[in-house]
């Protein structure tokens, strides 16, 4: 009887023993996953808000050069925290037509050559809805920083008179979200769609421009983006 049960014994510990790396091996197939994404895309961007016909006073007149649709391009590259969820950066860089309403028509042709421009460096967070299908919908959510730069009358104090300058202005916090559709044209990346609300909080940020600043934004950045590109997948991480 002792010999029968150390026998059954030595059975039961090869079978674990055995049974053992055969789940190891099914876990380590759950959790595998991409380890990087990066991509490049271009875009439009819809100006939303007081961004529409932003203005400011010079010289107590009011000074009308408000934003058009612009477009927009940028790149992003982000790490696997899980088979779905990415943490990554962001720059995103958008230039706008000027809609002028001026009061004096003489000044029309010194801004015919300007733009207003908005650079955005962010972080995001994504979340991708994979299933079976080579179309994989996903929403994202990003904050970081607006740097403005839009064209500005200024005194130009060398010359001793008024200018438009494509005027820069301090950085101001900015988030938002959005969501999109990515479809695999291969294993390893493919093409995707995706819109985004874009919220910056500039309407105090200033530029010192010359002995006549600081010259304040006075309006909230907020846009609508966007974007079509191609996005490609780096390795595994299991």
């Amino acid at each position: 009887m002792k010999k029968l049960s150390s026998v059954l014994a030595v059975l039961l510990l090869l079978s674990v023993c055995v049974n053992v790396p055969v789940i190891a091996q099914d876990e380590e197939e759950e959790i595998e996953k991409d380890f990087m994404e990066a991509a490049l895309f271009f875009g439009g961007s819809l100006p939303m808000g007081g961004l529409s016909d932003w203005g400011l006073t010079s010289d107590s007149v009011q000074y009308q050069l408000g934003t058009e649709m612009g477009f927009n391009f940028g790149i992003e590259v982000g790490y696997f925290l899980t088979a779905n969820m990415v943490l990554g950066f962001n720059i995103t860089a958008s230039q706008y037509t000027i809609d002028p309403d001026v009061p004096n028509a003489a000044d029309l042709p010194l801004i015919e050559s300007r733009h207003h421009r908005i650079y955005s460096p962010s972080a995001y967070l994504k979340y991708y809805f994979a299933g079976e299908s080579a179309l994989v919908p996903y929403v994202k959510g990003h904050a970081g920083l607006d740097i403005v730069k839009y064209t500005t009358r200024v005194f130009d104090t060398n010359e001793g008179g008024f200018e438009y300058r494509e005027l820069s202005y301090d950085p101001g916090f900015a988030f938002g979200a959005g969501a999109g559709l990515f479809y695999y044209t291969h294993d390893y990346g493919g093409l995707f769609l995706e819109v985004n609300y874009h919220h910056g909080l500039t309407s105090e940020v200033k530029s010192d421009y010359g002995n006549a600043g600081p010259y304040v934004f006075g309006e909230t950045a907020s846009t609508l983006d966007f974007h079509a590109g191609i996005k490609v997948f780096f390795g595994s991480d299991e």
